[in-house]
């Protein structure tokens, strides 16, 4: 074994998935998206999904578990956001229609 193609070696090993970073991205534009701009977050988080299921497929990696997870977390935080924006709707307008 030479020097040349142990390098070569360490080099093929040492590459990022494209698609785990991507996932990773996505997942934290999510979590931050749900708070600003909720339709933001849940385009970003299925993508996130996506990314990271493929990038499952091509080898799993810690980054791709980490996209994963940061994208459900900032869709469940969509989801909770947009239903206590509808109860808290309903409610105050439940309560603006009996005063009248």
């Amino acid at each position: 074994m030479d020097g040349q193609n142990f390098n070569t070696e360490v080099q093929n090993s040492n590459q990022t998935n494209v698609l785990a970073i991507v996932s990773l991205v996505a997942g934290i534009v999510s979590i931050i998206g749900a708070c600003c701009f909720t339709w933001l977050g849940i385009i970003a988080g299925i993508a996130g999904i996506i990314c990271a299921v493929f990038a499952n497929k091509q080898g799993k990696t810690g980054l791709a578990k980490a996209g994963m997870i940061c994208s459900i977390v900032g869709l469940a935080l969509c989801v909770i956001l947009i239903i206590a924006a509808l109860v808290l709707g309903v409610g105050l307008g439940l309560a603006d229609m009996a005063s009248y």
